[in-house]
């Protein structure tokens, strides 16, 4: 089972380093999160190693507090080639510490001032900026579409959108974080277009819908979902990225149904 545990959503009832334990002992050796401008590197590289577990993602950072935020909301459709860079620069020797899989990127909130066609070119010219070095460093990024409910006005809340402009990147190294709350919540989710594009995509996140809650409490069928995704290829993480309703250790037995354990 090739999954991981986003511990700023999940066991948020217990101090944050505390997770770890929390995670190893539902039975799962894999964590992800988000900044890590706000976290002790040190103390997680020690969690880690204590506890004989892994890191799959984490997001783009860097230790600018205000480029910090930006990044939060996403600064590509902006264009912002220079601190797109600079932050991966400093973004990168936390990557290769935590022998991570990948770096969420986002995308960016609608600029009104700036037409959509731009947009889209100012998107395409970031990720292209990055390619040459995220290639030579074996780097990872995943562009992550937000729905535009939860996220208002978020620029690109459709799958499709990022993943053409992956194909014109054409990188191992830039793929698509999909995430099937998101696209469930926009009516955009896809089996067939996920198996079309399972190449370039390198981490899902699972939520249920609506609610964002633990499987089993919306309407989505992970379990025969799941059991297609398991078909293809796809040897990267299932990402777990929600609020439970009930303590997250009772909230996994979807998992022995996809996976038969």
């Amino acid at each position: 089972m090739n999954i991981s545990v986003c511990i700023d959503m999940m066991y948020s009832y217990v101090d944050f380093y505390k997770r770890f334990e929390e995670v190893k002992n539902s039975g799962i050796d894999v964590i992800e999160f988000w900044k890590w401008s706000d976290k002790d590197i040190d103390r997680i590289v020690s969690k880690l190693n204590e506890l004989n577990m892994k890191v799959s993602i984490f997001n783009l950072d860097c230790k600018d507090e205000k480029l910090s935020y930006q990044l939060s909301r996403g600064i590509l459709n902006a264009g912002k080639k220079e601190e797109f860079i600079y932050a991966l620069q400093q973004s990168m020797p936390v990557y290769k510490r935590l022998a991570a899989n990948g770096l969420i990127v986002l995308v960016g909130e609608n600029i009104e001032h700036l037409p959509y066609d731009q947009q889209v070119e100012n998107i395409y010219q970031c990720l292209l900026e990055a390619k040459d070095l995220v290639e030579r460093e074996g780097i990872t990024l995943l562009v992550e579409p937000l729905n535009n409910v939860d996220r208002k006005n978020y620029f690109m809340p459709y799958a499709k959108s990022v993943m053409d402009i992956l194909r014109k990147i054409n990188s191992p190294n830039i793929k698509m974080l999909y995430d099937m709350y998101h696209q469930n919540m926009m009516g955009d989710f896809s089996l067939e277009e996920i198996k079309e594009n399972i190449d370039i995509i390198g981490h899902f996140h699972v939520a249920d819908c609506p609610g964002r809650h633990e499987v089993g409490t919306g309407k989505v069928d992970y379990v025969s979902i799941l059991k297609e995704i398991n078909k293809t290829d796809y040897n990267g993480y299932i990402g777990l990225e929600y609020r439970a309703t009930k303590k997250d250790s009772e909230t996994l037995e979807f998992l022995k149904e996809v996976y038969n354990v």
